[in-house]
């Protein structure tokens, strides 16, 4: 059985924003629960969640009493997206294949979870080794790749560009699937929380 992992990046600071987007309610639940719930079923064996020091939600989140999650402290979180990669490898490098997913990105769904691992064993034989959601041209998450291929490529990481250099080196490697609003659409600023209250969600911010 292969071992697939799941990364949920979220050791940022919120600025544009200006609180805590992670701590964020949506009809209830927290913006963090709802992106990182969907990895905890069958076919991820592990997941890890990356925050910075500084963040106290993991301690005041029942939800982050999953057997499965490990917290991952990333003390380099102020040098960007790519410094939360790079503390989570060591966890991830016995992988097959990992998950990389945005803490921002609630609304995607467990049905796409499922789908992206189905594709991922059917592809096995085949150049693609990276497989990302697309929707209306835009490249989405999570991302599902083998770690192994590109390790000494994320080591050299640096900024807040995540793992989108590395996609776009390898774009020849990368297999291009159908996705929904739910892969791209992320709370950055007020205008997207302006966005789910006019669609009847029910904000609240922690």
């Amino acid at each position: 059985m292969k071992k697939i992992y799941a990364v949920i990046l979220a050791a940022g600071t919120s600025n544009r924003l200006g609180s805590n987007k992670l701590t964020l309610k949506i009809n209830g639940r927290y913006v963090i629960e709802m992106a990182a719930e969907p990895f905890f079923q069958e076919g991820v064996k592990k997941v890890f969640l990356v925050t910075n020091p500084q963040n106290d939600y993991v301690r005041n989140t029942s939800f982050f009493s999953f057997p499965a999650l490990t917290i991952v402290a990333n003390p380099n979180f102020k040098e960007g997206m790519s410094s939360s990669i790079k503390a989570v490898l060591p966890y991830i490098e016995d992988s097959d294949a990992v998950f990389f997913h945005l803490g921002d990105k609630p609304f995607f769904k467990r049905e796409m979870v499922r789908h992206m691992i189905e594709r991922y064993r059917g592809v096995e034989n085949c150049p693609f080794n990276i497989i990302v959601p697309l929707y209306q041209g835009k490249k989405g998450h999570p991302v599902l790749m083998d770690v192994k291929p590109y390790i000494a490529e994320m080591k050299k990481l640096n900024g807040d560009k995540g793992l989108r250099e590395t996609i776009e080196k390898y774009s020849k490697n990368v297999l291009f699937i159908e996705g929904d609003e739910g892969n791209i659409f992320d709370i950055d600023t007020e205008d997207e929380i302006k966005i789910l209250g006019e669609r009847g969600y029910a904000i609240e911010k922690g």
